[in-house]
């Protein structure tokens, strides 16, 4: 079976892939992970074949000039917001308002026609089986239907894309404007394709995610364990050795350093709360982070990377902004999370899941300070409660089938034997 996998170029987006990319490719398929050029690197990195479609993204440049946008023309506190849960705002034109936004700020710039015409040009030459697509990544159902191949979704986050959906189909919009099929209707007749509601959610969804974070939606997900791949790494020597107090790891995101440029909340600050604590912090952070606070204490140890599966396991505590892959190696390896959330797509709706499970704290990032910080994580670290929740959301993530196991349900949608 051959098997195109597709996403946006942004590490974190590919690195979620990627366990079931090699699930894949070790059952004997065929692989190839399609992206635009300024991700080649990072999928050569995970030993997967690349197919650079389309110019560079940039999405850096895209994010930063994001945040100097007036609020309503973004998608990130945009007035639309995505991740909305209060009914009285939900209204069918709040709904359409969204896809509306997303359409015009988020899909077009990640699926531009250049990057689509490369992608469905080699998706007709390779012909492939199934196409593996990362929910943000239209451009998948778009090359999949051009080819006649079977494709899923595969989610990196809450699914409130299948929720915003649901809602605008039960408020009636299907009837009228519907920003979203209009866009993706502009974009097949390029091919000689025609819409319809399979493209918007595939026919069916890979979830990573565990369980207790799934919304009551109808789609048909396909739970696949989450197998923690931080990208290529060395294990640094000094972890084959057990720590002398416990460990904490802090780490404010690959992602929002790389794309954004800033933090949610003051290094210093961190560095305060931590200070004389009995416990080892290892704090992965950037020398110009580092910098940003006059002195680093006795008990901190500062790296740019640590592999977080490597590291992980060997903490009692872990400090983080919140991203669902950091979350997601936290909970696999049953450790208490402090999570300091910004308002990106879906992190304060998982921390405060995470927090119904008792297996971690939340701290509003706005509201950030030494002795709040240094409380909660005393909390998390002094109260057995949250290693005993930490471990039980460890055990059922363990009982969700590795990606090995999907393997068979992805080639009976594909209609091959292997």
């Amino acid at each position: 079976m051959k098997v195109l996998f597709t996403t946006f170029a942004a590490s974190a987006h590919l690195y979620n892939l990627v366990p079931m990319a090699w699930a894949l490719r070790a059952a004997g398929h065929d692989v190839r992970v399609a992206a635009q050029p300024d991700l080649t690197d990072a999928i050569v990195g995970s030993g997967l074949p690349a197919v650079p479609v389309g110019p560079a993204l940039d999405l850096g440049g895209l994010s930063r000039a994001a945040q100097e946008r007036p609020a309503n023309t973004t998608v990130f506190g945009s007035e639309f917001d995505i991740t909305e849960t209060r009914e009285d705002r939900l209204t069918l034109d709040y709904v359409r308002g969204v896809f509306s936004t997303w359409r015009s700020i988020g899909l077009e710039k990640l699926a531009r026609d250049a990057v689509l015409d490369d992608l469905v040009g080699f998706a007709r030459s390779w012909q492939p089986d199934l196409v593996v697509w990362d929910a943000l990544t239209y451009m998948g159902p778009i090359a999949a239907r051009a080819c006649g191949a079977a494709h899923v979704r595969m989610l990196f986050g809450l699914d409130h894309w299948a929720r915003m959906r649901g809602l605008f189909t039960e408020l009636g919009g299907a009837g009228g404007e519907d920003p979203m099929a209009e866009w993706l209707s502009g974009k097949l007749e390029r091919y000689g394709c025609v819409f319809d509601e399979e493209l918007v959610l595939g026919q069916r969804t890979l979830d990573p995610l565990p369980p207790w974070t799934r919304f009551p939606v109808g789609v048909d997900y396909l739970p696949v364990r989450h197998v923690p791949y931080n990208g290529p790494s060395t294990v640094p020597s000094w972890l084959s050795e057990p720590p002398s107090r416990r460990r904490v790891c802090v780490t404010l995101g690959l992602s929002r350093r790389d794309l954004w440029g800033t933090d949610q909340f003051s290094v210093s600050d961190l560095f305060d709360a931590v200070a004389g604590l009995d416990v080892e912090v290892v704090a992965t952070l950037t020398a110009r982070q580092a910098e940003s606070a006059p002195a680093v204490p006795d008990n901190v140890r500062l790296f740019d990377f640590v592999p977080l599966d490597a590291l992980l396991p060997t903490c009692a505590a872990v400090v983080h902004h919140g991203g669902a892959g950091t979350l997601g190696n936290a909970v696999v390896y049953g450790v208490p999370q402090l999570v300091i959330p910004g308002n990106l797509w879906d992190k304060a709706g998982l921390a405060d899941l995470l927090a119904g499970q008792g297996a971690g704290l939340v701290l509003d990032h706005e509201q950030v300070t030494a002795d709040r910080l240094r409380a909660q994580l005393l909390r998390l670290l002094d109260e057995p409660s949250f290693a005993t929740s930490a471990e039980k959301t460890r055990a059922q993530v363990l009982e969700t089938p590795a990606p090995a196991r999907i393997v068979p349900e992805l080639e009976r949608l594909a209609g091959v034997q292997h």
